[in-house]
């Protein structure tokens, strides 16, 4: 009974043996293909083990950096079918670009390059305000303490809409507010920077680039003060188109009619307290008068006709007459009483 039940279950096996074979015989005829494609060249062990089809990550040594894709950061841990969704890689073609697997949560306000601000390691930002000066615009000045929505008003935190790159999309208010001066009844240009500095918090004071007639020491005075009528177009610079008043009242020496030509600044400064004396006409370089006999004295003294500024006496201050200095230079050549001979003689203004 035994030998009858191995002689049956030899038969069994001899069976299935025989129509395994038979009902395969198709797979035998064609060679075995890759589940990755035909074309698919890499190794089995490269990825598998004994162990099963499944990746199995002890011997994984697939050199990924050959490819458009090096995997890198995060890229290194994540599963490879979050990228190869088919396991035939050649037909799937998977792009090495960010927004092909990544949703684009700033919806095309900063573009397609993820990788200007993100890295492989990690979506957080810090290094914003760098980034941003390789942009159409960079954060100078004031702007690099604005806060981003101030600039970027949008739906959500993540979208970076902007109104545009001049100062005159965002500061369209400040312009129509302005009143010292108006600058729309004034019809100033639209470009902010022509006249304020964005280095500056402040529109006006040091904001101001005033840098074409600057304001120093006394000219820093008000907008109005300059500009009457809410003119500032076409307003001249020299200063004799303020100070002509100033010119025409002067008495100590008289300007008008004289020898003082009316630009001011060769005398004059813009020193605090808006004075006009004492003044930065070099007279030294003349005759000294800032030390000596001759110091301290007041134009009229020597200059005795006021409306011209080239007679000057010496001969009607000194006590002396004409017949002790012709005495005293009888023996000089070309000796004359009259104050510009002295001079000729006496540049420095002493005896010798």
């Amino acid at each position: 009974m035994r030998k009858l039940s191995l002689i049956i279950t030899g038969l069994v096996m001899l069976f299935i043996t025989y129509y395994t074979a038979f009902s395969h015989i198709e797979d035998y005829k064609t060679p075995l293909q890759s589940p990755h494609g035909k074309d698919f060249k890499i190794s089995c062990n490269v990825c598998h083990g004994s162990k099963g089809w499944a990746l199995d990550k002890e011997i994984y040594s697939f050199d990924h950096s050959s490819t458009n894709m090096p995997l890198v950061g995060q890229h290194k841990e994540i599963n490879c079918r979050m990228c190869h969704t088919t396991l035939v890689f050649s037909d799937e073609k998977a792009k090495k670009e960010c927004v092909s697997c990544h949703t684009d949560i700033h919806s095309q306000t900063v573009g397609n390059y993820c990788d200007k601000c993100h890295t492989p390691n990690s979506w957080i930002v810090n290094t914003i305000t760098e980034i941003h000066q390789q942009s159409r615009f960079p954060l100078l000045g004031v702007h690099t303490m604005t806060e981003c929505q101030q600039c970027h008003l949008s739906e959500t935190l993540h979208r970076y809409d902007v109104k545009g790159v001049e100062c005159f999309d965002c500061h369209i208010d400040v312009y129509m507010a302005s009143t010292n001066p108006n600058h729309a009844t004034a019809g100033f240009s639209t470009d902010c920077s022509t006249c304020h500095f964005i280095y500056s918090p402040e529109w006006g004071g040091i904001g101001l680039n005033h840098s074409f007639f600057p304001l120093t020491q006394g000219h820093n005075v008000e907008c109005s003060k300059c500009h009457t009528n809410n003119n500032f177009s076409n307003l001249p610079t020299e200063c004799v188109s303020c100070h002509l008043p100033d010119y025409n009242a002067a008495t100590d020496p008289v300007h008008v009619g004289g020898c003082y030509p009316q630009n001011c600044e060769m005398c004059h400064t813009t020193t605090p307290g808006w004075s006009w004396s004492p003044t930065s006409f070099q007279h030294n370089n003349l005759f000294p008068i800032s030390s000596g006999d001759h110091g301290g004295m007041a134009c009229v003294d020597c200059h005795t006709n006021p409306s011209d500024c080239k007679v000057f006496s010496c001969i009607d201050c000194h006590e002396h007459n004409q017949s002790e200095m012709n005495n005293e230079h009888d023996e000089v050549s070309g000796y004359s009483f009259n104050s510009n001979a002295c001079y000729n003689c006496h540049p420095n203004g002493k005896g010798d």
